[in-house]
C-alpha cells in the first residue's frame, strides 16, 4: 500500500472511522506540556506528540458508527470540538507568558497531529501518515460510547491546570502594570 492511501483493513476513507479523544483535550493537554518544557520547543514538541498516544489509550468516548445516525452524529461532535479546539489554541497563543509561547505552540501542534488524518480523509480522501502510523494509532484507541465522562472530565482537568499554570508562570505584576484591576 503507497503512502497516503488508507487501509483497507480498516474501512473506507471516512472522516467517521478514524476517531479519538477529544481535540481540545489533545490541545490542552499540549499548552500544559508547553508550560513545562519552556524554552524548549522541540522537546514540548516531542512530548505532544507522546501525549497524544497517551491520551488515546485512556478510556475516551467513541460514538457506534454502525448504528443508524452514528457517523453524523460523530461528524456534529467533531465540527464543534475542532472549532473550540482551535479557539483553546487561539486563547494559549495569545495568553502564555513570552518564554513559555514557543514551547506551548510546538507542544499543542505535537498533541493533535496525529489527528490531522481526520480531516485530511474526510476533505481529501488520503492520509497523511505512512501506514505503519495510522495502524499504531488505531491500535492504541480505547473508545466507547460511555466515554464522554471521561472526555469531559479530563478537558476540565486540564483547562484548570492551564489556567493555574499561566497564573502562576505570570508571576506577581509590578505595581502599576496595565494588567492590574
Amino acid at each position: 500500500m503507497r503512502h497516503g492511501s488508507v487501509d483497507p483493513s480498516f474501512g473506507a476513507p471516512n472522516f467517521c472511522e478514524s476517531k479519538g479523544v477529544f481535540v481540545t483535550n489533545h490541545v490542552l493537554s499540549g499548552a500544559l506540556i508547553g508550560h513545562v518544557a519552556k524554552r524548549r520547543p522541540v522537546t514540548a514538541f516531542v512530548a505532544g506528540v507522546a501525549s497524544h498516544l497517551v491520551l488515546d489509550a485512556v478510556p475516551h468516548w467513541g460514538c457506534n458508527l454502525r448504528r443508524p445516525g452514528g457517523p453524523d452524529q460523530f461528524l456534529a461532535v467533531a465540527r464543534r470540538d475542532g472549532l473550540l479546539g482551535l479557539t483553546a489554541m487561539a486563547a494559549v497563543a495569545l495568553t502564555a507568558e513570552r518564554q513559555a509561547r514557543s514551547a506551548s505552540l510546538a507542544a499543542m501542534a505535537g498533541a493533535v497531529l496525529l489527528d490531522l488524518d481526520k480531516p485530511l480523509v474526510h476533505f481529501f480522501g488520503r492520509d497523511p501518515f505512512p501506514l505503519v502510523v495510522q495502524r499504531l494509532h488505531r491500535r492504541i484507541q480505547n473508545e466507547s460510547p460511555t466515554g464522554l465522562r471521561n472526555e469531559f472530565g479530563f478537558g476540565f482537568a486540564f483547562a484548570a491546570l492551564d489556567v493555574i499554570a499561566a497564573v502562576v508562570g505570570r508571576g506577581p505584576r509590578p505595581e502599576g502594570s496595565p494588567l492590574d484591576g
